[in-house]
Parts: structure tokens; C-alpha cells; sequence
């Protein structure tokens, strides 16, 4: 193993310990639960994992949590184990999906992406992912990264109504590489790097997507360009979030990454500019 994979899996057994203890205060928590279990699997713990996963099945049940339930039954699918426990726990989430009407038809298939998706859980996942990805690149050391999966799983499960991102909560710690850190991700990911400052408000283009949406989402549009719109947004991850914006504008999106004061700047304003 060489020094990268032992740092990594050093970060990871600390962030065991940390959902761990989170687990102690709300063991019912879906969140924390379904970190823990894809730390465990990236820490390659066979035991604690299904013994985690299995702890999620019984807790999405209970909460007949629909996106989480789906979720608990595509890791069964993917173990692929035959064993009558196996085999009885997915029979059991498939019966509660049935009778609560929590299969999708074809009216659910056809319907946007946006309307299908509500509790969040897409966007706790491209952050952690971002997060990871920010570690692995070492633009990210082995403590911030632990603060930030912990803060995550904290603030998401919270509920505010605002977007819970690896860049505000880096910027909450006064964290001191940001310019560095959204050019290493302009970079890599191919998405260039826009000041909103230097944009005037065009209210044509912030009422393609609803404030709602917008304000509870890493995501908003500043120009129109064509018919389409320049979107800012926090996460290059984060695709399915594009997709959903598209989905309710009706039109393509061309992402731009943004910090986070500059995005938290633009809502005050679209909150108080537009009715």
C-alpha cells in the first residue's frame, strides 16, 4: 500500500469513528446511516457494511422512505446473495413499494425528473463524492476532510431549506485555498470559472427556474443567451442537478463555477428583486 491509499484509508476510519458517534445521538438517522454503510464498502469492511446496510433497511422501512428504500434494495441486487435473509428483506421492501404506491408506472417514469426527486439525498451524494474527489486530488488534507463529510452529514440532515455544499461549509471553516482550490476543479472538470459580480441582473433569466428551486438548490441562472441559459453552480459533480434544472426551464443549461459568496450574494439579490 503507498502512502496515498494508507492516508486515504486512514481518513476513512476516521469518518467511521465520526458517523459513529453521530449514530450514537440520532441512531435513526437515513443520512448518516447511508454514509456509514459507503464508507465501509470504500474500506472494502464486507461485515460492517451489510451489517450498516441492513440497519438502513430496517430504519427506511420504518420511515417508508421511498429513495431510500429503492436504494437498500439495489445494494441487495448488487451483492447478489441468494441467502433466505437476502432474499426475505428484499421480498419485504418490494411489498411495501407496492402497497404504498412507491412503485414507479409509466405516468411516474414519464414525469420530470425534478418532480420525482425531494428529500435530497442526489445532492448529499455529488457533495460527499466532490468531497472525496477534493481529497483524493490533495487539495484537501486528511482533517479538513473528516470536518467536511461531518458537517455535511450534520447540516443535510437538518433540513434548512438552503443548499448544504462542500464550498460554503469550507468557507464557513475560513478555509484558505478556495481561489486555488475552484481553479484545480475548473481544471479538471472543464467548467469555467465565472465572476457573477461582473454581471448585471437579467430577470428574464432568473425567472426560467423557480426562486424555490433555485434558493433550496446549488444552482442558479444569470444570463440567456440564444434561448438558452449560463447557469452558476457549486459542484461540478453534480449532473443530475442540471438535469433537473433543465427539466423545469425547458431549455439547456451551460454550467459556470462560481464561489460561494458570489452565489450567496446573487440569491440575496433574486430574493429581493423579484416578487
Amino acid at each position: 500500500m503507498n502512502e496515498q491509499d494508507s492516508s486515504s484509508q486512514g481518513a476513512l476510519g476516521q469518518n467511521i469513528e465520526m458517523l459513529e458517534q453521530i449514530l450514537e445521538v440520532m441512531p435513526d438517522d437515513l443520512v448518516t446511516l447511508r454514509a456509514l454503510y459507503e464508507t465501509s464498502v470504500k474500506l472494502a469492511d464486507s461485515e460492517k457494511a451489510f451489517k450498516t446496510l441492513t440497519r438502513l433497511d430496517d430504519q427506511a422501512r420504518a420511515a417508508q422512505n421511498a429513495d431510500m428504500i429503492d436504494f437498500v434494495l439495489q445494494q441487495y441486487e448488487q451483492i447478489g446473495d441468494d441467502s433466505s435473509e437476502i432474499q426475505g428483506r428484499m421480498a419485504r421492501l418490494r411489498e411495501i413499494k407496492t402497497a404504498s404506491g412507491l412503485l414507479q408506472d409509466e405516468a411516474v417514469s414519464a414525469a420530470p425528473v425534478a418532480e420525482r426527486r425531494q428529500d435530497g439525498d442526489s445532492r448529499l451524494d455529488a457533495e460527499m463524492a466532490l468531497a472525496w474527489d477534493l481529497f483524493q486530488d490533495d487539495q484537501l488534507s486528511q482533517d479538513e476532510y473528516s470536518n467536511v463529510l461531518h458537517d455535511l452529514t450534520e447540516l443535510s440532515s437538518q433540513h434548512m431549506g438552503v443548499p448544504v455544499t462542500v464550498l460554503h461549509i469550507l468557507r464557513d471553516r475560513q478555509f484558505g485555498r478556495m481561489e486555488r482550490m475552484i481553479t484545480h476543479l475548473s481544471q479538471k472538470h472543464e467548467i469555467p470559472v465565472m465572476m457573477l459580480s461582473f454581471f448585471e441582473g437579467n430577470e428574464d433569466a432568473c425567472r426560467q427556474m423557480p426562486l424555490e428551486f433555485v434558493s433550496g438548490n446549488a444552482i442558479l441562472p444569470f444570463e440567456k443567451v440564444g434561448g438558452e441559459l449560463l447557469v452558476a453552480v457549486l459542484n461540478p459533480l453534480d449532473h443530475d442537478l442540471v438535469e433537473e434544472a433543465q427539466a423545469l426551464c425547458g431549455t439547456r443549461c451551460h454550467r459556470y463555477l462560481v464561489s460561494p459568496d458570489e452565489y450567496d450574494q446573487q440569491i440575496a439579490r433574486l430574493k429581493t428583486d423579484l416578487p
